[in-house]
């Protein structure tokens, strides 16, 4: 029994990495977590979301699990719900709109180390 079980939690360990989209989602959510722990850091900016800037500010661990738990539950239950025709759509409008969360952040954080430096 323990080989069939190992090799079922594999299959589904495999099936949520196999979306490149849903790996982009992730890979994204992690640098949107990470730009805005630096510009926290640095002071270039104050998180707007309350129950987020309550968990950074209780736990800096808490706050990238939250910000990560979202994308690896779908890519959980992806497998189960890849075939509904309204999933493709929302998950490429997902990635769109984290990509220019991201590069909005680089932009920011770009200009803020700049300015740094140029004042140093």
């Amino acid at each position: 029994m323990k080989p069939r079980k190992a090799r079922n939690r594999m299959l589904v360990f495999r099936s949520m990495f196999k979306s490149k989209l849903l790996v982009l989602l992730l890979i994204l959510c992690f640098f949107d977590a990470l730009f805005t722990d630096i510009g926290l850091q640095l002071a270039f900016i104050q998180e707007a979301n309350p129950f987020i800037r309550h968990l950074y500010e209780w736990h800096i661990i808490a706050y990238y699990l939250v910000k990560l738990i979202f994308p690896l539950a779908l890519m959980l239950i992806y497998p189960y719900i890849r075939q509904k025709l309204w999933v493709q759509p929302c998950l490429t409008l997902t990635v769109i709109v984290y990509a220019a969360v991201n590069v909005y952040h680089f932009v920011w954080l770009s200009y803020g180390l700049t300015y740094v430096a140029g004042s140093a």
